[in-house]
């Protein structure tokens, strides 16, 4: 992919991100669930601690560089041992994935709860756009993590990976809205389409390269400021359906 989707990127998952941006999906939405009992101090802890070291993280991969960036450096910025930054994640790759499984859950979900009257392509869009909540609550780690990606063509391989699974979980929802076990054309092709258009509003909203100056960080110049991820999605949706029909 030339340019870089924010999108959370966790191996076939994605992500988008980036969550492209952002931890789990849990935030309000349709379908979001009543909220359990507040955590324990070890808890609390313990969630502190994985912020930080994500932080510290994002923080040097956008600075420095993914590559260039040692577990040991990330661990000093976090004020933890490495060993305590291999508590929570595998390896550096991991700080990346925030909250893919759940966010590619929140997705089947979301499609599923799409208005029963909305073609293919809608249903598909007003899901992204209950995953664009979730960003527009995260828009500074969206945007490191971007910064991040663009430093590597193995994470930029990896945000690949993640939207293809955002499309067949999206073809996969629309399918079965129509009483289908699998996607047909019709399904496929919106949902890719609707994940085209994820791309240019993630790229407008958050600046990545290719929407600005490459290979800089910041708004794209024709990217009114403060304009909400949801805005720009329906914008990018209505250039399509919004055209004319006679050519």
């Amino acid at each position: 992919m030339s340019a870089v989707d924010p999108t959370d990127a966790g191996g076939a998952s994605a992500g988008p991100g980036p969550g492209p941006g952002a931890g789990p999906a849990t935030g309000a939405g349709v379908g979001a669930t009543s909220p359990g009992p507040p955590p324990g101090r070890r808890e609390r802890h313990k969630r502190s601690t994985r912020q930080a070291l994500e932080e510290a993280a994002l923080v040097l991969f956008a600075r420095d560089g993914f590559d260039a960036t040692t577990v040991e450096a990330i661990a000093e910025r976090a004020e933890v041992s490495p060993r305590t930054f291999f508590r929570y994640f595998a390896a550096k790759e991991e700080v990346l994935d925030m909250g893919w499984a759940e966010r590619r859950e929140r997705l089947a979900r979301l499609v599923r709860e799409a208005p029963a009257d909305a073609d293919d392509l809608a249903a598909a869009v007003s899901a992204l756009q209950g995953i664009a909540i979730d960003f527009e609550a995260e828009r500074h780690r969206v945007t490191l993590r971007a910064a991040a990606v663009a430093t590597s063509s193995a994470l930029r391989g990896r945000t690949t990976d993640t939207l293809t699974a955002w499309e067949i979980t999206l073809a996969r929802g629309l399918a079965a809205r129509r009483g289908l076990g699998e996607p047909d054309e019709q399904a496929g092709v919106a949902a890719a389409v609707a994940v085209a258009l994820w791309r240019w509003a993630i790229r407008q909203w958050a600046g990545t390269p290719g929407a600005g100056t490459p290979g800089t960080a910041g708004p794209a110049p024709d990217a009114p400021g403060g304009v909400p991820l949801r805005e720009l999605l329906q914008r990018a949706t209505g250039h399509l359906t919004d055209r004319p029909t006679d050519y």
